[in-house]
């Protein structure tokens, strides 16, 4: 029996298992990279963020992240597939864990790329085009760099960023769920 897309989504929406995913890491590979911040906003609810105590050991965030990602049915996140869950599963392999068992994923970026025609394909600039009440929250390079030395605030302002995409991706989904017809892993 196969069920229709917009159905099923109704399903996990109505019984809580369908959750936003973002992550901020230190770079963009995860052998000379470390994941900072892990937020994964269940729809309807808050965000539940896991921040690292000091950037380079993310052992403990990555092995949350992967228990908290497994307790829902489908993920929804913004180039996710290219980047946010092989960046886990890169720091899981890195501390010896199995990678996080798949899911049901929708990756707006692909979902949406073949289906709009828009000028940029940023979650930033589509929020800012469908005039979402959530907008991307810029993070100075100040911020980037002097995370290690000085991780106490920049990690909070990171964790505010990460729930805010996370927010931001809810708002997106809400506005272009209706032009989801395939999920896949």
């Amino acid at each position: 029996m196969k069920i229709d897309a917009q159905e099923y989504l109704r399903l996990v929406e109505d019984a809580g298992k369908l959750a936003f995913l973002d992550i901020e890491a230190s770079g963009l590979r995860g052998d000379y990279n470390s994941v900072l911040v892990v937020s994964v906003k269940p729809f309807g609810k808050k965000p539940k963020s896991l921040v690292v105590q000091q950037p380079g050991n993310d052992q403990r965030v990555v092995r949350e992240a992967k228990e908290l990602l497994e307790s829902y049915s489908v993920w929804v996140g913004y180039y996710s597939k290219g980047y946010d869950i092989p960046m886990l599963n890169t720091r899981l392999l890195k501390w010896g864990v199995d990678p996080i068992e798949k899911r049901p994923h929708i990756d707006l970026y692909y979902a949406l790329k073949y289906k709009l025609l828009t000028a940029r394909r940023s979650q930033g600039h589509l929020l800012e085009w469908l005039e979402t009440p959530q907008e991307k929250m810029s993070v100075s390079a100040e911020v980037w760099a002097s995370v290690a030395a000085n991780p106490g605030p920049n990690l909070r302002i990171l964790r505010a960023r990460c729930e805010s995409d996370a927010t931001g991706l809810e708002a997106l989904y809400r506005r272009t769920s209706h032009l989801l017809v395939d999920i896949t892993r």
